[in-house]
């Protein structure tokens, strides 16, 4: 995640396994554009680097959740960042607290969701393990009046039945708006999606590959500051937020929590 962690509005949940060290490199390519990712995970530890399609390819970061630490590190200037993951300050806390909850709107409509799986009877070996070449329509049929709307996914895609473990990480964002309304429709699925996990997949003019998988062990320095590394308030992508700009986010969010009543 690209720019400031902006005190109690960012939360960071890194889903890792505990089982073994992890090393993915993935490609995704959009309307030609090519993104290459680095993803090391080792225990509770994560490093992320991006290697092309970005400004900021150089700087990487190194998360730390036993110690609720992330680092964005750049190595052309031999400097750091340090961004800690700590509790809700007081007037986020307020703002929590007597912010009027999401206002569930149920449309009473249906949302169809057709999965149509076609093996091709191909199949390939990718990092020791057996994939099988699918062909995937996924149909989304909404009734008028849905919160969803009607669309169409075609891809292809090469699958595994297991790569585990899996690495995982998402984020949420605690941010915007709090009070706003949320609909849900009712959800009919027919069949399953594909099973196992993608190694490589085309969706339209977007593509994603894994270039490298591997569970071997990692060495611990990866997920260290390198030596001579000089501490800052800022890197390339993640400006610092002095603690003015702080305080307007702040009370942005706790002006927003009371209009959520007023809506």
């Amino acid at each position: 995640m690209r720019g400031p962690l902006p005190f109690a509005f960012l939360a960071a949940v890194l889903n890792i396994s505990a089982f073994a060290d992890v090393y993915q490199v993935t490609k995704i390519t959009i309307a030609g554009h090519e993104s290459v990712s680095a993803y090391y995970a080792k225990g509770h530890k994560v490093r992320s680097e991006n290697w092309k399609g970005s400004g900021f390819d150089q700087v990487f970061t190194i998360s730390d959740l036993d110690h609720r630490v992330m680092y964005a590190v750049d190595p052309r200037s031999r400097t750091y960042m340090e961004m800690r993951f700590s509790g809700p300050d007081l007037l986020v806390s307020l703002a929590q607290l007597i912010a009027r909850p999401p206002r569930l709107r149920e449309s009473g409509r249906t949302v169809n969701v057709y999965y149509d799986v076609t093996d091709t009877g191909e199949t390939e070996q990718f990092f020791g393990r057996t994939a099988r070449h699918l062909f995937v329509r996924e149909r989304h049929v909404a009734q008028p009046g849905a919160c969803d709307g009607s669309y169409e996914v075609n891809k292809d895609g090469w699958y595994i039945d297991s790569m585990a473990p899996q690495a995982r990480s998402s984020y949420f964002l605690v941010a915007g708006r709090i009070g706003s309304s949320l609909c849900r429709d009712t959800i009919i699925s027919h069949g399953s999606p594909p099973p196992g996990i993608a190694v490589w997949e085309r969706d339209g003019d977007a593509t994603r590959e894994v270039l490298e998988f591997s569970n071997a062990p990692l060495q611990e320095s990866l997920f260290q500051i390198p030596t001579g590394f000089k501490k800052v308030d800022a890197v390339p992508g993640y400006p610092h937020t002095t603690w003015s700009t702080q305080m307007q986010l702040e009370w942005a969010q706790l002006v927003w929590a009371v209009e959520s009543w007023f809506e």
